[in-house]
């Protein structure tokens, strides 16, 4: 299938079709066009020109074209973070420059829920089933392998692995060997993180995102042991990671009578909604260093600048599709991991404990 056939179906140009598939990353003055221009790429399973015509000429030396699914776990679609958001597009593009179709591409976070999974058994795995098989009710559509991004629980892996034989996960949290994974420690990034605050001489640190069965909220608690300081479950905000929860957990410790001087978000995603909480408040007195994870595109636009510890997306990405298609072509059939490093990207929102100097903080 062709970009003029995308062109058609979405509206916009072959140029801006081309654009938008040859660097989804990139920003789109209508980003409901982006929109529009994958959604009709999936629909039509478009491959660039090279594999489709490998795959038309047939023969013993044609390239094999994948069909494979993507599972995002954390968000449903309309509630999706940024970072998940990047990731896709990401993922998708180098798919289809590998040759292969994006095949379904689900949005359903029962599949991390740690809550449910910890709660009754048997509905549980009941619930688990259902949703599966609704996924999976036309056979999958032909698909060769799956690639998870994000957070998944044991037990629902466990029940995907009873429909899909190659599975590679793009995660924070290990999956502890149960299949291929790339993972970028959130642990680690959250001890670099929180060990930067200590660093600038903040010993009140706060903590805002997920607590349960959460690598970054483990790496936290360990960060505070390593520089001697103490816990305090004030200063403590167990959230989902979305801008509205970043603006509430602002409120929340803008309320405290001593509250914390440093706060590490999660998510970027919270820590944008921290500070428009705190340019709100701006000239009320509190106005905390804040640093997160993820380093999402947005993290360089805001006032002041949001200081994070960036994961490698590119790079997951690729090493997740090598894992997949070499399992998928029978080249190796013991589980690997492949783990990146995050790096700290220093900008503005971080400040030494007791500067005078005040940023201007808007957005």
């Amino acid at each position: 299938m062709s970009l003029k056939k995308i062109a058609e179906m979405t509206g916009v140009s072959v140029s801006t079709v081309g654009r938008i598939l040859n660097d989804p990353a990139r920003k789109c003055s209508d980003e409901e066009v982006k929109r529009r221009v994958l959604e009709a790429a999936r629909e039509i399973g478009y491959i660039p020109n090279a594999s489709a015509r490998s795959l038309r000429a047939g023969g013993k030396n044609a390239e094999h074209i994948y069909h494979i699914n993507i599972l995002l776990t954390r968000f449903a679609h309309e509630a999706a973070d940024p970072f998940y958001d990047e990731l896709l597009m990401l993922l998708e593009k180098e798919l289809r420059t590998s040759g292969c179709i994006v095949g379904n591409v689900w949005h359903y976070s029962e599949f991390s829920d740690e809550k449910t999974a910890r709660g009754d058994r048997t509905n549980a795995v009941v619930q688990l089933n259902a949703l599966i098989e609704s996924l999976y009710k036309d056979g999958g559509q032909r698909s060769d392998g799956l690639v998870i991004v994000g957070k998944v629980t044991s037990r629902a892996l466990k029940q995907l692995k009873t429909k899909e034989k190659n599975i590679v996960t793009i995660n924070r949290n290990s999956t502890n060997y149960e299949v291929d994974e790339v993972l970028c420690d959130g642990s680690r990034i959250a001890q670099t993180a929180v060990g930067y605050l200590a660093k600038l001489g903040h010993t009140r640190i706060g903590y805002v995102g997920d607590c349960h069965s959460e690598s970054r909220f483990t790496g936290y608690q360990k960060a505070l042991t390593e520089n001697r300081l103490s816990p305090d479950i004030d200063y403590i905000c167990d959230t989902l990671p979305n801008e509205v929860n970043g603006i509430t957990a602002f409120e929340y410790f803008s309320s405290l009578p001593d509250p914390p001087t440093g706060i590490y978000c999660a998510n970027d995603i919270l820590a944008v909604g921290m500070i428009k909480a705190m340019n709100r408040r701006r000239g009320r007195g509190y106005l905390p260093s804040i640093i997160s994870s993820d380093d999402i595109d947005a993290a360089q636009y805001t006032k002041p600048m949001l200081t994070s510890v960036s994961i490698p997306k590119n790079e997951m990405v690729r090493f997740a599709l090598m894992l997949l298609l070499d399992r998928i072509r029978g080249g190796h059939k013991t589980v690997s991991r492949l783990e990146v490093e995050g790096t700290l990207v220093i900008r503005e929102s971080c400040r030494p404990f007791r500067e005078l100097d005040e940023p201007e903080y808007y957005i």
